[in-house]
């Protein structure tokens, strides 16, 4: 299902469609994702009862449209009161924070009513299964707003199973007892109670499940299905011969957190009970109904295809782009305006966006200076002639009067000649970005753009005000090597055309002979970008990565050699950038941590980002002002680099 962040009206459209195609095609059982009537990636709308109390009010709605059928959906529960069999005058239900408790919850009603449980408690309400486990990583805040079901079984004294009852389903007049679990209940095995995983399939099945349920909100990243199969093997290993057939229902669409954007892929898949994947839903991004009946537990086993990364991030992006629809309503079209530099980020993202938007609905600017060469001019043509966008070229030098507004200032405060010079340089970047693109965005009904890559943002090679500005960031997840590859990728597989100019290529090795357009943000005359493409890519991303490495392990990986092998690059790209000094190799280090750090605070006044990595610059990361602090371990190691002669590498 494509569930779209807080148009409750919508999805529940959606949900009423769906279920009536399954009672024409005499469906028992019909299952949406987790948290599917709001959206889950809300931040703090969950702490408003008032919104939540809302969001319950559409369970009436689904209740009478289980007639004949069965419905397991995802929805808030709002507990407000406590049981019976709970011993508490006051009667309120408090979550963690004081606030009222509410649960991330699976639903299954059938023929109007709530689905009994297998055993019945006092504990939990009918039809409605708490989350167990609370995911508090990366972009993930569920112990922020839900109680869990593990905490709920300890507030009543009882055992977890107790509470982790199945739910018994009719089909044809017989019964069938069905488990359900939420999302992160998959993904258990980091998840522990006294030495062990905390498992709670294991506990349904031992609990008498037939078959288990599990609805999810699963964000993707590349290899996500490979890792959703893999978990699935884990529970088959945990439970041996009495695990049954898994139903993996995932949704579609983008939700953000306001500094990313979350893309889901939907991935549902049919477990059998060897934990082997037997159907699989068909597309990425696309909605499906998938039907089938028991039988199929049976069927020989499906091999999973996973498609080249490039090409799963394309249509991440594609699909974060879109989501901006969200903000201006369905029938509004969706446009743009984008400062077309004539480099390779910008024309990256314009054919991008008008993939995502169609060429009517994008608008370029070429915004040159003096600065600006001839080739990037027509780099920029090019591309906006190849993609058919409206194009129009505004000079900027009759805007940039830097000496005339800051003659008088000069007079009483001292700053050194580099510092005035980098502030005339970013003036530019200011009145393209803030003066032009701002400005036209919001004369014409546009969004803008920051066309910045994960490199450039992370070493705050942008100008705040200028290209750090707009309504989105399409590729600021993805590093500069990256950008390329993606380059490549639409040219010869979406456009199979050059739209992109072969002149903006460099060799393998991020070479840039007399012919090729070399990376430049243009601000000065022969200015070139001072990054080592390639190298501070791959350092960019085991920096970032969810397993983060540190400077230390950076050094400790140069003293055994292994520098290559974990950054995962060529031994010649090190050669080529002269890593293979080590007073070079550490000066590099130590300039590229601490440029870092010190750009911390454009990134939290960026615009957000599409998340294409495990570990994105936004939410996903979480960064605090403070300076690069070198550790007693930092010194020794690199003590012991600079006194090498060269690096030796072990490969």
């Amino acid at each position: 299902m494509d569930v779209v962040p807080g148009k409750t009206d919508r999805n529940l459209r959606t949900m009423l469609n769906m279920v009536q195609l399954a009672k024409d095609e005499a469906v028992d059982l019909i299952v949406f994702p987790e948290l599917c009537i709001s959206g889950y990636i809300l931040s703090d709308l969950w702490v408003s009862d008032g919104f939540c109390a809302a969001l319950m009010d559409y369970n009436e709605t689904l209740r009478e449209a289980s007639a004949n059928i069965a419905i397991v959906y995802g929805n808030i529960y709002v507990d407000r009161y406590i049981n019976e069999r709970w011993n508490n005058e006051s009667g309120y239900h408090p979550n963690k924070d004081g606030r009222t408790r509410k649960y991330n919850a699976a639903y299954v009603v059938q023929n109007g009513h709530p689905a009994e449980r297998i055993k019945e408690n006092a504990i939990l309400p009918k039809g409605v299964q708490p989350k167990t486990l609370l995911p508090e990583y990366r972009i993930f805040d569920d112990e922020r707003y839900f109680f869990s079901l593990q905490d709920i079984a300890k507030d009543a004294g009882v055992p977890l199973n107790d509470v982790a009852m199945p739910f018994i389903i009719e089909v044809s007049g017989n019964k069938r007892i069905v488990g359900l679990e939420v999302c992160e209940d998959l993904w258990c095995n980091d998840y522990r109670s006294a030495g062990r995983p905390l498992n709670i399939s294991n506990v349904l099945i031992d609990n008498g499940a037939e078959m288990i349920v599990n609805i999810s909100a699963s964000p993707w990243n590349h290899g996500k299905n490979a890792s959703r199969d893999n978990r699935i093997v884990f529970l088959k290993e945990e439970a041996g011969e009495r695990f049954v057939p898994f139903l993996y229902v995932n949704n579609v669409g983008v939700q953000n957190n306001g500094k990313n954007f979350i893309t889901f892929d939907g991935g549902t898949t049919v477990y059998n009970r060897d934990g082997e994947p037997v159907l699989m839903s068909e597309k990425s991004y696309k909605e499906e109904l998938v039907v089938f009946n028991e039988a199929v537990f049976k069927s020989k086993p499906l091999k999973r295809k996973e498609e080249p990364g490039v090409s799963r991030k394309f249509e991440a992006i594609i699909a974060g782009i879109k989501h901006m629809q969200c903000f201006i309503g369905e029938n509004e079209p969706l446009r743009f305006v984008i400062g077309l530099s004539g480099g390779i980020d910008s024309a990256v993202v314009a054919s991008l966006l008008t993939l995502a938007c169609g060429k009517e609905n994008v608008f370029a600017i070429n915004m040159p200076s003096a600065h600006n060469v001839q080739r990037t001019r027509d780099s920029a043509y090019h591309v906006a002639n190849k993609l058919g966008v409206d194009f129009v070229v505004v000079p900027i030098d009759r805007f940039i009067t830097p000496h005339d507004v800051f003659s008088e200032f000069d007079k009483v405060f001292l700053s050194s000649k580099e510092a005035r010079d980098l502030s005339d340089e970013n003036i530019q970047a200011k009145i393209r970005g803030t003066s032009i693109l701002s400005n036209f965005a919001g004369r014409y009904g546009r969004f803008f753009t920051c066309n910045g890559n994960k490199l450039e943002i992370a070493l705050g090679y942008t100008t705040l005000y200028g290209d750090v500005n707009g309504a989105l960031a399409p590729i600021g997840d993805l590093t500069k090597t990256e950008v390329y590859e993606m380059a490549r990728f639409l040219n010869a597989e979406v456009f199979r055309d050059e739209v992109i100019p072969s002149s903006l290529f460099p060799d393998e090795f991020f070479s840039f002979d007399g012919l090729w357009i070399v990376p430049s943000p243009e601000l000065k005359k022969d200015q070139i970008d001072p990054i080592r493409f390639g190298y501070h890519c791959a350092l960019i991303e085991v920096l970032t990565d969810y397993i983060r490495k540190s400077p230390e392990d950076i050094l400790e990986w140069y003293l055994n050699g292994q520098l290559e092998k974990n950054l995962r690059i060529d031994k010649r790209l090190l050669t080529r950038w002269g890593m293979d000094d080590p007073g070079l190799f550490v000066a590099d280090l130590e300039w590229f941590v601490t440029t870092i750090h010190r750009n911390v605070f454009k990134r939290v006044q960026a615009p957000p980002i599409i998340i294409t990595s495990r570990s994105s610059y936004g939410y996903d990361i979480r960064e605090s002002i403070l300076p690069f602090q070198k550790t007693d371990r930092y010194e020794n190691l690199k003590s012991q680099v600079l006194k090498m002669g060269k690096y030796d590498s072990a490969f």
